[in-house]
C-alpha cells in the first residue's frame, strides 16, 4: 500500500503550530521562534518530508527555480511574456515552471497555494491574475512568497507589478477611429473581471466623451479574450438595426474572431467596416487586411517583470511599479467609413 503523503498541515498539527508557521520554517523565515523552528525541522524530518531537500535548498540558495501563473498558454501574448522572463531569468542559473490556469481565479487560488505549501518554486510570477491583488497579497504573506505582477495594474497593495497604461491606449485607438470618420464605434471587452478590461473601456468610453459622442449600450459586448468571443461578438453587433461602422477589440485574438465573421458574411473589411484590435501579437501584421492595432511592449513587460524579482530576491526590498506605454499601429483593417454601407 502507497504511504501517505506528508503535507505542511499534518506537520503542522504534529508541531501545534499553523501552517503557515510551517511554511516560515522550511522557508528559513526570521519570523519564527528558533525553539518553534527546531520542533518544526525535527518533525518534518522524522515524517520524511519529501520537499524537505527543497526547503534545505532555499535556504542555502541552491534551488533556483520560479513559476509562472499564467491564464490561457495557448494565447501568443502570454506565451511571448513567458518567453521574456524565461531568457533574463535563465542568466542567472534560474529555471521556470509554467502553470496554465484557463483564466479561473479559483484555479489561480489552487495553483498557488499548492506551490507555496509544497516550496517546490522560490518566487512566483503572476500574468494578468484573476484573483484580486488584496486576495493576492494576503495570500503571499501567509506564506511569505511574494510575487511579481505582470500585465495587471495594481495600486495601493504592496506588491511589486508591471503593467500597460490600457486607459490611454484605448484613449488613442478610439480617437483614431473618431479622427477618420466613425461614430458608431462597437467595443468588445475581455471579461469585465479583468483589471485590463475595464481600464480599455475606460479607455474607449472616455475618448467617446471627449468627443461629444453619447455611449450607447448596445455597441459594448463582453467577451472572452478569445477567438470564438469575437465571432460572437461580430455576430451580435451586425445584428442590430443600426450596426456599427467600427469595432474595437480588446484584444487580437477577439480581432482575428471578428475578421473571421466578416469574411464568413462576405463584408468587405476597412471598405465597409473598420477593425481594431490590440496587442499586436506576430499575427496581427499578416492577417487580410493587415490589422490596425494596439502594440504592446510584451517582450519588454516580461524583462522588466524578470528584473524586479531578481532584484527583489537581491535586496529585500519591494521594486517600484513600471508602467509602460503602448502605441497605435495603424494598418489596412481601418479607413473612413463607407456611409453607403451596402450589406
Amino acid at each position: 500500500m502507497a504511504k501517505k503523503r506528508v503535507t505542511l498541515k499534518m506537520i503542522a498539527e504534529f508541531a501545534g503550530v499553523s501552517t503557515a508557521t510551517v511554511s516560515r520554517v522550511l522557508n528559513n523565515s526570521r519570523r519564527v521562534d528558533p525553539e518553534i523552528a527546531k520542533r518544526v525541522m525535527g518533525i518534518a524530518n522524522r515524517l520524511n518530508y519529501r520537499p524537505n531537500e527543497v526547503a534545505r535548498g532555499l535556504v542555502k540558495g541552491k534551488i533556483k527555480t520560479f513559476g509562472i501563473v499564467v491564464p490561457d498558454i495557448d494565447n501568443p501574448f502570454f506565451s511571448r511574456i513567458c518567453k521574456a522572463i524565461q531568457s533574463i531569468v535563465r542568466k542567472e542559473g534560474y529555471s521556470v515552471f509554467l502553470y496554465n490556469t484557463d483564466g479561473k481565479p479559483e484555479r489561480e487560488r489552487e495553483v498557488i497555494e499548492n506551490l507555496m505549501q509544497r516550496l517546490l518554486i522560490e518566487r512566483i510570477f503572476m500574468v494578468a491574475p484573476r484573483m484580486d491583488p488584496k486576495e493576492i497579497l494576503e495570500l503571499s504573506k501567509e506564506f511569505e512568497l511574494y510575487p511579481v505582477i505582470v500585465d495587471s495594474r495594481v495600486e495601493n497593495v504592496m506588491l511589486s507589478a508591471v503593467w500597460v497604461d490600457n486607459v490611454t491606449a484605448f484613449i488613442q485607438a478610439t480617437e483614431h477611429l473618431i479622427e477618420i470618420g466613425h461614430r458608431r464605434i462597437g467595443f468588445v471587452a475581455g471579461s469585465l473581471n479583468v483589471t485590463n478590461s475595464r481600464d480599455r473601456l475606460k479607455g474607449y468610453l472616455l475618448a467617446l466623451e471627449n468627443h461629444g459622442i453619447e455611449k450607447d449600450d448596445s455597441l459594448i459586448y463582453e467577451g472572452d479574450f478569445m477567438i470564438s468571443s469575437g465571432y460572437k461578438a461580430a455576430e451580435y453587433m451586425l445584428s442590430l438595426s443600426n450596426s456599427p461602422t467600427a469595432i474595437l477589440c480588446s484584444n487580437d485574438l477577439m480581432a482575428v474572431g471578428v475578421l473571421r465573421y466578416l469574411h464568413d458574411k462576405g463584408i468587405k473589411v476597412s471598405e465597409q467596416i473598420s477593425v481594431v484590435g490590440c496587442d499586436d501579437i506576430d499575427v496581427a501584421a499578416s492577417l487580410h487586411p493587415p490589422l490596425t492595432t494596439v502594440r504592446q511592449p510584451i517582450y519588454e513587460m516580461g524583462e522588466i517583470a524578470a528584473k524586479m524579482m531578481l532584484k527583489y530576491i537581491e535586496t529585500g526590498k519591494f521594486p517600484p511599479n513600471s508602467i509602460l506605454h503602448a502605441d497605435l499601429v495603424i494598418r489596412d483593417s481601418t479607413r473612413h467609413p463607407n456611409l453607403a454601407k451596402a450589406r
